[in-house]
């Protein structure tokens, strides 16, 4: 029996995907495309952060639903919370919100048992190398759930409480993932800031940093976004300490440069404090690549305080800019804010960003000409000699070499950067 899988949204989707397509490889079944598989099942795992991420899930789901008109089709993600009617509509057969999403290997199968589907015996049960067999960097998930509550977002709403992994099996994970070639592991969540805060706050991500530099033999780790008022000493003091296994790059929302927005938005830090906190991390690394989102037309934003936003991105010297325009969410907080921007003002202020942010990426890719890179590698570009990975510090590289692309995915080698090529800098194999 044949499924198919797609993703939409965050890593931590990603991440439970993989779960779920591992699981089902080791029931027996085989993985194919929606498009020309002909898979029995089709299961989408979807996104709603956004209006564009609804859309999208709509889309997807109305195409998967027309090209294989007698698969089954299941749903699961963050979207189904408040979309049901759509789904059944679209004739969904199985629909699972994100506390549920653990159960659909064993629903699928179910399902399929039922059309006289019997479990294959000629594959075993999968292993962490089988469950990460299409990512040259493995992502691993360390925790759920969010309790932040910005006022324009819907994620706790569709994610839930905190909840951390069980911090031995992560250790676990991230070994055998080194044991089985691996170099670089991405730790992601929804709000890993927050790793153990549900299980009483006495060990903390620092401490699960700690644990698997000492526990696995892991070359890399890479961590997703974090907050910039839980980058503590600590957790500094610790990716010091290891400085040569931690990727120099560090994704923190920056959102808005003006505290009255941020206020409004009920982030959990004003404009000083996160200056602050961001040249303790410059201090203690002087090189390393930041990256921020960034929200413009946020309801009550003015030009004065776009202007706030423009001067602490200038401030700051990011190395790029994820922008997002301001999307009305329905039960959200924002989602009654009367003070709404006008569309074309949103439009106007994300275009800047979007070039200024482009301008400083410019700047970023010119510094890290001429320097040599620990790329791991991930892919081999279509109709290319060129394969291509990602650097420490976040920089699409692209390169040719004579060694077999299977044996070194995964693998970090060193890349003397040169001139900018597509997303990234083109550069050439270290001898």
């Amino acid at each position: 029996m044949k499924f198919s899988i797609n993703t939409l949204g965050c890593k931590v989707n990603l991440c439970e995907s993989d779960e779920i397509s591992g699981q089902l490889t080791g029931l027996g079944f085989q993985k194919v495309d929606y498009r020309d598989g002909n898979p029995h099942i089709c299961i989408v795992n979807t996104c709603t952060v956004t209006s564009e991420s609804d859309r999208k899930a709509r889309q997807l789901i109305r195409k998967i639903r027309n090209i294989n008109k007698k698969a089954k089709l299941a749903v699961t993600g963050c979207y189904v919370r408040d979309h049901s009617d759509f789904l059944k509509k679209s004739g969904a057969d199985l629909i699972l919100d994100n506390d549920n999403k653990k159960d659909v290997p064993g629903l699928v199968e179910s399902i399929l048992k039922k059309t006289g589907y019997q479990p294959g015996t000629e594959r075993p049960a999968n292993t962490d190398s089988d469950l990460y067999g299409k990512h040259s960097r493995p992502i691993v998930k360390i925790q759920d759930g969010c309790e932040q509550n910005c006022t324009y977002c819907i994620i706790p709403r569709v994610r839930g409480k905190y909840r951390s992994a069980d911090r031995g099996r992560i250790t676990e994970r991230i070994k055998k993932l080194a044991e089985g070639g691996f170099e670089e592991v991405v730790l992601t969540g929804i709000h890993i800031g927050k790793y153990g805060f549900n299980m009483g706050g006495d060990y903390g991500l620092a401490d699960l940093l700690q644990d698997i530099f000492l526990k696995s033999g892991i070359k890399r780790i890479r961590i997703s976004s974090l907050e910039i008022n839980e980058i503590d000493s600590r957790l500094l003091d610790i990716m010091q300490e290891h400085l040569q296994r931690v990727a120099p790059h560090l994704h923190i929302p920056l959102q808005s440069g003006s505290d009255d927005v941020l206020k409004r938005m009920g982030r959990p830090y004003d404009s000083g404090s996160f200056i602050r906190g961001i040249k303790k991390i410059k201090e203690k690394f002087p090189h390393i690549a930041l990256t921020t989102d960034v929200m413009a037309g946020f309801p009550g934003e003015t030009d004065k305080d776009f202007q706030k936003t423009l001067e602490i991105i200038r401030e700051i010297n990011f190395s790029k800019l994820h922008v997002f325009k301001y999307s009305p969410r329905p039960g959200t907080r924002a989602f009654l804010f009367k003070d709404s921007v006008a569309g074309q003002v949103k439009y106007e202020r994300s275009r800047v960003l979007r070039e200024l942010g482009e301008k400083m990426r410019d700047v970023f890719m010119e510094s890290n000409k001429n320097t040599e890179l620990a790329v791991a590698v991930e892919k081999k570009e279509n109709k290319s000699v060129l394969l291509s990975g990602t650097s420490g510090n976040y920089i699409r590289v692209y390169f040719e070499t004579d060694l077999d692309f299977e044996k070194i995915r995964g693998k970090l080698i060193k890349i003397r950067a040169g001139k900018k090529y597509r997303d990234g800098l083109l550069g050439s194999q270290n001898t």
